[in-house]
């Protein structure tokens, strides 16, 4: 996209919607690696399917929907920032990540 048609000179949502992106590639390829280390050390791999899963549809749905929200807000004029979103997302994938731990400790032991 040109500079003439971008409404933000810096392009700071659509940098952040690829960041966004690239997170969701780390994540998947992380998420391969806790497969394959599954399998290695003879644990059940469902919890890290699961994981990746669920974290990668989250990641597919969430940042476009984000992305037109806030270039909608901007070019309204209005604040885009969500001010519970990034608590909340924090919180849930906390848990996420404690109880597929916990479930694999058990497993291990």
């Amino acid at each position: 996209m040109t500079e003439a048609g971008l409404f933000d000179v810096g392009a700071q949502a659509e940098r952040t919607a690829l960041a966004w992106q690239r997170t969701a590639i780390g994540l998947l390829a992380n998420g391969a690696l806790l497969c394959r280390w599954s399998l290695v050390e003879h644990l059940p791999v469902w919890p890290a399917v699961v994981l990746t899963a669920g974290a990668g549809l989250a990641l597919l749905a969430v940042v476009p929907a984000r992305y037109r929200r806030i270039v909608g807000a901007v070019r309204s004029g209005r604040n885009p920032i969500a001010r519970f979103a990034m608590p909340a997302v924090v919180v849930g994938f906390t848990a996420v990540i404690a109880l597929v731990v916990t479930q694999v400790c058990a497993l291990s032991a």
